[in-house]
């Protein structure tokens, strides 16, 4: 049986829409089973109930109501855990209020996540060099860059 590439495996994984996210509100594990089902194959990481208390916290996230969370909640956390992957918990916030202010929640997810989708079925890293391996770190960093300066001059405007 052949081994399949991270690419492989990547490619094959696809977000969520706003609309196929729960229309019901959730209880906390609840919402951790709901984030985990889409992070941990794409991350190798989970959610936890600290994680989202502390994104509750720094204003990332809005408050549960009565410990329900909704389908905006959940598009946050979701949008969330993807992002501090690889930006500050302060650019994240800077990202997502940009976002909204040109965007409710149930488009401005929408967008992220069909972006998203599109560069995960693109995905085509199976047979890669050690030369295109470099190449790809290299270009992580750079556009990391990037997107911290947009949006640290978004802010700033």
């Amino acid at each position: 049986m052949l081994k399949q590439t991270i690419g492989h495996k990547l490619s094959q994984i696809s977000l969520p829409l706003y609309t196929e996210l729960p229309s019901i509100d959730l209880y906390m594990d609840q919402v951790i089973d709901q984030i985990n089902q889409y992070l941990t194959p794409l991350t190798n990481t989970t959610i936890t109930k600290s994680m989202i208390n502390s994104y509750v916290k720094k204003g990332l996230v809005d408050r549960p109501i009565k410990k329900r969370y909704s389908r905006d909640h959940i598009a946050t956390i979701l949008v969330v855990s993807i992002l501090k992957q690889i930006l500050s918990l302060d650019t994240v916030a800077d990202a997502i209020k940009i976002a909204l202010t040109l965007n409710p929640i149930p488009q401005a997810y929408d967008q992220f996540i069909k972006v998203f989708n599109d560069e995960l079925k693109n995905l085509d890293h199976d047979h890669a060099s050690a030369k295109q391996y470099q190449s790809i770190a290299i270009q992580s960093l750079l556009y990391k860059l990037i997107v911290e300066d947009l949006i640290r001059h978004s802010v700033e405007k």
